[in-house]
């Protein structure tokens, strides 16, 4: 494999634009990390092209989970060249219900 492929890193591949951009970036025969909550969800990615894709687990709410992610797809990549974060999560309440501390909490993050 030419070391000039890009290496992609994806987050929330299990649905929708993140499942659509890594099936993209995998049709072009660059290299690409796919992942999702859970790696099952992302497995059929990587089937027939595990020299080019690797499906990880990953909650982008847990910073060991990123640290690991990350690792993982040095160790076999050597690097990362793009990142899309389109995973993502969020603190759902109206303002008058919402708990002060929890909504700053998110808005740190």
């Amino acid at each position: 494999m030419a070391s000039d492929t890009p290496v992609w890193f994806i987050s929330g591949c299990s649905t929708g634009f993140g499942r659509e951009l890594a099936k993209l970036v995998l049709a072009r025969g660059w290299r690409a990390v796919v992942t999702a909550r859970d790696a099952d969800r992302v497995a059929d990615l990587a089937e027939g092209a595990e020299d080019r894709a690797l499906a990880l687990s990953l909650d982008v709410t847990e910073q060991a989970q990123i640290d690991h992610a990350v690792a993982q797809a040095k160790a076999k990549f050597g690097r990362i060249d793009v990142l899309v974060n389109n995973a993502g999560y969020g603190y759902q309440a109206s303002v008058e219900e919402g708990v002060e501390s929890e909504i700053r909490a998110h808005n740190r993050e």
